[in-house]
């Protein structure tokens, strides 16, 4: 059926309608790429929020026309948890009626922002250390049938949830900061960050939340016993494909061995390659029958692959990796679930290379829980050594960063706002993310020195 699009003022959508198309760039808001469904008022009040007009696909939704009052409960908006009649799949997109898994519950703002990027990132730099250590160590006491260190990796996987939930970006920040680090287990920690900030977004219970990561981090424990020539291979063939994907169960084998290991740990570890379609492995599960931890940890890890530098042939940008992961919505992962983790990550998360409408190349440092598009960014110098100085500013703050921009010589148009204009892809540039880390700690040590400082010369003069 061809598309019919309609032009409609955001004060006259209503829940039910398709959003094809917006006034502006998609990557200009907080939406995932290709259109999505009218389900609540807060998608509404988010459109009114960035756009003046859109376009709507009555092929898909509600047509303006159509003055029917959809009941609440159909599309999501009455009682927490209840069921929803699932929209027509996209042609080219399987529908799995018979399994359809329940329409996830969000609960936005049960973890708010509790403290700054400067305060938790240097907490976040002893919980990442201490777990990288203890993935390690895990691995090899697994490999010899007794596993000795659980309860202290525990306790690290508590320390990293406690850091998220404080403040995502910090650990965000310093994982990106590693990826250079050719350790396996550093994929198994991205995967983790991202899959837990997920959860820290939709209000995921406290419990539920140590239990996702648990299970991401262990997720590729299996490998220690698929041989390294076919790990390190990129393209591999049927028998080697069928040989290596033998490491989901044999992960589960080596974490019911420990007895150490909860159930639904290794549930997560079993079940995180299968997907909605039935084209994942090792079961060929569905819809429903794939437990909702293993699904948000497939999404996290297909997320980490296709956006980082070790895990892909070709890494793409931030805004691409989201865009690649929204056109698997429907087919390999839950849609709403898609749709809510991309919302939870951003468009910019800390440490992505970014090029600002006044031309100047930055790294994304620190985002605005409820501005995620006018993030604080450390601004390169143009001239000199890119890694040896930057200038920090927050887009949110249009009049500051216009002063900071002339004050170093750079200058943006009277009446254009300073904005991000595009994401980078992570390879192509010669700028150290490390070294810029370095002096944005220095830069907090120097302020902190000087704020204490301060108050010693005002309590030596009060003496």
């Amino acid at each position: 059926m061809a598309i019919k699009q309609v032009k409609v003022n955001v004060n006259d959508l209503t829940i039910g309608m398709y959003v094809s198309q917006l006034d502006r760039p998609w990557t200009h808001t907080p939406f995932p790429l290709q259109g999505f469904q009218v389900r609540t008022t807060e998608d509404i009040n988010t459109v009114r929020h960035y756009c003046d007009y859109v376009f709507i696909d009555i092929t898909k939704g509600r047509s303006p026309l159509d003055h029917r009052v959809a009941p609440a409960e159909t599309l999501g908006q009455g009682r927490p948890g209840a069921r929803y009649r699932p929209v027509a799949p996209a042609p080219g997109r399987g529908g799995l009626e018979a399994s359809e898994p329940s329409r996830l519950v969000v609960r936005k703002g049960v973890y708010p922002t509790t403290v700054s990027l400067r305060v938790e990132i240097r907490h976040a730099q002893v919980v990442i250390r201490a777990l990288q250590a203890q993935l390690i160590q895990v691995a090899k006491q697994i490999a010899r049938g007794r596993l000795a260190d659980y309860d202290q990796l525990k306790s690290s996987v508590d320390g990293m949830v406690e850091s998220i939930l404080r403040c995502p970006d910090a650990f965000t920040w310093l994982i990106r900061l590693r990826q250079h680090d050719q350790h396996a287990h550093e994929h198994s920690l991205r995967s983790a960050l991202w899959a837990v900030q997920f959860a820290r977004f939709i209000g995921m219970d406290r419990r539920e939340i140590s239990t996702l990561c648990m299970g991401t981090l262990l997720k590729d424990i299996g490998k220690i016993r698929v041989p390294a020539t076919i790990l390190r291979k990129r393209s591999r063939s049927p028998g080697e494909e069928a040989e290596y994907r033998k490491f989901v169960m044999h992960g589960v084998e080596l974490l019911r061995d420990t007895r150490d290991v909860e159930p639904r740990v290794i549930s997560v570890v079993r079940y995180h390659c299968e997907r909605l379609d039935g084209s994942g492995f090792p079961e060929r599960l569905t819809g429903s029958k794939i437990p909702l931890l293993a699904r948000i940890a497939g999404i996290a890890t297909i997320f980490d692959a296709i956006s980082n530098p070790l895990e892909a042939e070709q890494p793409v940008a931030p805004s691409k990796a989201v865009s690649l992961l929204y056109d698997m919505r429907g087919i390999l992962f839950q849609e709403d679930l898609v749709v809510q983790f991309i919302q939870s990550i951003g468009l910019y998360p800390a440490g992505t290379l970014v090029e600002l409408t006044t031309g100047d190349l930055g790294v994304v440092v620190e985002q605005h829980p409820n501005s995620r598009l006018t993030p604080q960014v450390a601004v390169l110098d143009q001239n000199g050594d890119r890694n040896g100085q930057f200038l920090l500013i927050d887009l949110k703050q249009q009049d500051e960063v216009r002063e900071q921009l002339a004050a170093s010589g750079r200058s943006a148009a009277p009446d254009e706002r300073v904005a991000i204009a595009r994401d980078l892809e992570p390879t192509g540039y010669d700028i150290d993310v490390r070294a810029i880390s370095a002096l944005f700690m220095q830069a907090e040590e120097e302020r902190r020195a000087g704020l204490l400082a301060r108050l010693r010369e005002r309590f030596r003069r009060a003496d």
